[in-house]
């Protein structure tokens, strides 16, 4: 790099110098002395004019001005829609709560559900008021209304 002590004794002082010059302006923009300013400076204000606005209208070309072919508008396809009929009834499930299981293992479990505000101990397969029990775990478990299934958690 530097072979010659030449350069080294004109590289220093100009890296002396530029440091100092940086530190420099960092101090003086800290400084506390502010300038004054002549508080009788009048400032003219003129009033700025507006133009009023052109308005225009875009009217539709009716030919390419490169190529000098007429346009021809594309013809827009009619569909017929027929207005589809949503056969939605409100279907509403019974206030149902699972507030545990009860006694017993996979096969003969009881499980205490709420239906309507009504407790019901309820085992696999059975039905109550159109409300099958499906399947059923220490947390959660499934039945069916009217051909719907819908899992329950158990309720704290």
């Amino acid at each position: 790099m530097l072979k010659s002590k030449k350069s080294l004794y004109i590289l220093l002082p100009l890296v002396v110098f530029i440091w100092g010059a940086i530190i420099f302006q960092v101090l003086g923009a800290f400084s506390d002395d502010d300038p004054i300013f002549n508080e009788n400076t009048q400032i003219d204000v003129s009033e700025i004019t507006t133009k009023e606005r052109e308005v225009f209208t875009i009217e539709p070309l009716e030919r390419d001005p490169f190529l000098g072919t007429l346009y021809q508008p594309k013809k827009k396809k009619s569909k017929s829609t027929k207005p589809r009929v949503q056969k939605q009834t409100a279907f509403l499930w019974p206030n149902i709560q699972y507030k545990g299981l009860v006694s017993g293992n996979n096969n003969n479990a009881i499980y205490l559900i709420s239906i309507n505000g009504v407790d019901q101990l309820m085992k696999v397969k059975q039905t109550i008021d159109q409300v099958t029990l499906i399947k059923g775990a220490s947390s959660t478990i499934r039945l069916k209304y009217k051909g719907k299934t819908k899992n329950f958690t158990i309720a704290n």
